[in-house]
């Protein structure tokens, strides 16, 4: 990936390519469903679902499925980063900062393939296609997980300061898990048993729109 940007910033120079640098405030509905089949997640989802269920079952408490331990959250992001364009030809790339209720999300993310036109004298638009991939974190110890997104998107770039965008995710997944916890569920099933989404959640999802506002200077 290293190299691959390396060459684009290359063609960019030799091009002789404006840089400048971007800001994003995005607005991203995070609604990703959980199964077995949830990349990198699946086997964890599967286990916690199947242990919690053998122990409210033996307890004669209310079992779970895997609507209990879905993401559905709506994940506020701020994307600083920088933007090259060479005649027709524009890269992207930036550090997304996510914010929800009970998570935060750090990571990168990369838009190698991009074409803008001037449609007037001060607007500009453009669409770009890439990805990201972010840590994500929830609130408390012992959580980890990421997030990972395909995602294109369609903007404008108005008085060469100011942008609109429209972006479209065509595939996504990610979650969280407590590994302590699905441990102790494990070992200790004489212990209370503790929230579902406290010990995991996960997902994937197709098809995901965000908008975003933003700067360039």
């Amino acid at each position: 990936m290293l190299r691959a940007v390396t060459i684009i910033a290359m063609l960019c120079a030799t091009a002789r390519a404006e840089t400048r640098g971007v800001v994003r405030a995005e607005i991203l509905p995070l609604s990703l469903t959980a199964s077995g089949d949830t990349p990198l997640f699946g086997d964890r989802v599967d286990r916690a679902i199947s242990i919690y269920n053998r122990v409210a079952s033996a307890r004669g408490e209310s079992q779970i499925d895997t609507s209990d331990v879905s993401v559905s959250e709506t994940l506020y992001i701020v994307a600083p980063g920088i933007e090259a364009d060479a005649g027709h030809y524009l890269f992207r790339m930036e550090v997304p900062i996510g914010f929800a209720n009970d998570m935060r999300s750090y990571g990168l993310g990369l838009y190698p393939l991009g074409l803008q036109t001037a449609v007037a004298r001060d607007v500009v638009l453009y669409g770009s296609a890439g990805g990201s991939a972010s840590w994500l974190d929830r609130n408390g110890s012992g959580d980890r997980g990421g997030l990972v997104t395909a995602r294109a998107a369609v903007g404008a770039r108005i008085s060469r300061r100011f942008l609109a965008e429209v972006g479209y995710s065509a595939f996504a997944f990610g979650g969280s898990v407590n590994t302590s916890k699905l441990d102790d569920m494990t070992i200790n099933a004489s212990t209370p048993l503790p929230e579902p989404s406290s010990v995991i959640t996960a997902g994937s999802a197709r098809n995901l729109v965000d908008v975003s506002l933003g700067l360039s200077f």
